[in-house]
């Protein structure tokens, strides 16, 4: 691994992917059959966990944007207020009917997890591994596309069609915007908590078609500008996420805030 990480870091990012991916499906199988649910949680806390412990042993850690956000560029996202808005629109459907304590709890330690470890994968692996086939634009537009298609593996999981089809507009679209706030700050971890307020406020709500439409069409209303306003910055101030992926150099050696 360590070795795709410098000479096919898009094939790195990608097995990550497929492991996170058969790390949640196994979770699922094995919490389905000893009859506890939180199983996953547990898997992907656990995966979590790993993962930093890797980028910590190979110095990555601030590469990839397990960072605080750089100084000086958290204005040009417009303080994420955006992003921010639309992570509690899906309480306006009301909670679930069938929470308990126990539920909760599980789902807090699973958005969590899942919130890091995506954004780690999305927005540092493979945008960063992109960055350096290609122009940051493109980067940026594919990890963000790549992002939502990759939700489609929750048709396994049950998901309905229709409700497929409305996570991955809304998932591309976020997707594309976190990748443009990563290059403009250098750091995943305001998406993080971003990723984890979202799905959050999806796990605990009620859900329709009707009410998952308007929540989507809220999305794209506030994310489609947003984006504009993103790219708009990006080509005024340029990047401040690392390109050099030598783990010897600081992120102060390798990054100049324009």
């Amino acid at each position: 691994m360590r070795t795709l990480q410098d000479t096919k870091p898009i094939w790195h990012a990608l097995i990550w992917v497929v492991i996170y991916i058969v790390s949640v499906n196994i979770g699922d199988y094995v919490g389905e059959v000893i009859a506890f649910p939180a199983m996953t949680s547990v898997v992907l806390m656990v995966l979590s966990v790993v993962l930093l412990v890797y980028l910590r042993v190979g110095r990555r850690l601030a590469f990839y944007g397990v960072r605080r956000v750089m100084s000086g560029t958290l204005p040009r996202t417009l303080f994420y207020v955006p992003l921010f808005a639309i992570a509690f629109v899906q309480y306006f459907t009301g909670f679930a009917s069938d929470l308990d304590w126990q539920t909760v709890v599980s789902v807090v330690l699973l958005v969590v997890a899942v919130g890091f470890i995506e954004e780690l994968l999305f927005r540092g692996f493979l945008l960063q591994a992109l960055r350096t086939r290609g122009g940051v634009t493109r980067a940026i537009i594919i990890s963000g596309v790549t992002f939502g298609f990759g939700h489609l593996v929750n048709l396994l999981r049950g998901y309905s069609i229709p409700d497929q089809a409305l996570q991955l507009v809304g998932a591309v679209l976020i997707g594309i915007a976190l990748a443009y706030c990563v290059v403009l700050t250098g750091s995943i971890l305001p998406g993080v908590v971003f990723h984890v307020l979202f799905n959050l406020s999806g796990a605990l709500t009620a859900h329709s078609v009707l009410g998952d439409s308007i929540t989507i069409g809220i999305v794209a209303v506030v994310m489609i500008p947003y984006i504009l306003f993103l790219r708009n910055r990006l080509a005024k101030a340029g990047p401040a996420v690392p390109t050099s992926a030598d783990p010897e150099r600081s992120v102060a050696e390798t990054v100049r805030t324009p």
